[in-house]
């Protein structure tokens, strides 16, 4: 691989690891916050019964019509039952001679190793160059690989900036318990329209 073609990815890859990092930190704090939110939303509408009411009965029509569609799950499984290319194969066969951690007692390389068998299975090309490239492997970048490295960033991206447009998100961020009210009555108004 050329200097400059290395140095592009290299810089793609920290800015992966970036968006992604801070794609898990976001989903994280939703996660632990949300439940601090939906208690919030019940304190709302238990001052206000007829609302509970209307607010309970939409939400059990939605729960309904959700029970008729594919799960997320077969989705999944359909992913996984994508061909695994040549290229993935051989990049974790590398990876694999130099970090199995029946062969090499080194935590770092297990890691690596962790993730380098998680990408194969999902046939993630991305992160096993990425593995690769700590390792010090010596691999062949394909021309759209700098494509496809920034369609993903740009991806989390999306995720991210979807991450940040929910109720929850702005409830975090008000400052004033009056701001959270606005946002637990927006969301409330949301889900019974």
């Amino acid at each position: 691989m050329n200097g400059i073609k290395y140095l592009e990815f290299q810089r793609l890859l920290r800015e992966l690891q970036f968006v992604e990092s801070d794609y898990l930190y976001q989903s994280e704090v939703l996660k632990l916050s949300d439940s601090e939110f939906l208690k919030n939303v019940d304190v709302i509408l238990n001052q206000f019964p007829e609302l509970k009411e209307i607010y309970i009965r939409r939400q059990d029509e939605i729960f309904k019509s959700i029970i008729t569609k594919p799960s997320i799950e077969s989705f999944e499984e359909t992913q996984k039952l994508l061909p695994e290319s040549t290229e993935v194969k051989k990049l974790y066969r590398d990876i694999v001679k130099t970090t199995h951690p029946d062969k090499i007692k080194n935590h770092k390389l297990n890691e690596l190793y962790l993730e380098a068998t998680q990408a194969y299975e999902n046939n993630d090309l991305i992160t096993l160059y990425k593995v690769c490239s700590e390792l010090n492997i010596d691999f062949d970048l394909p021309d759209n690989y700098v494509d496809e490295l920034g369609s993903k960033i740009q991806s989390l991206k999306r995720q991210i900036s979807f991450l940040e447009s929910t109720f929850t998100f702005k409830w975090i961020k008000s400052t004033t318990q009056d701001d959270k009210n606005r946002v637990v009555i927006e969301f409330i108004r949301s889900k019974i329209s």
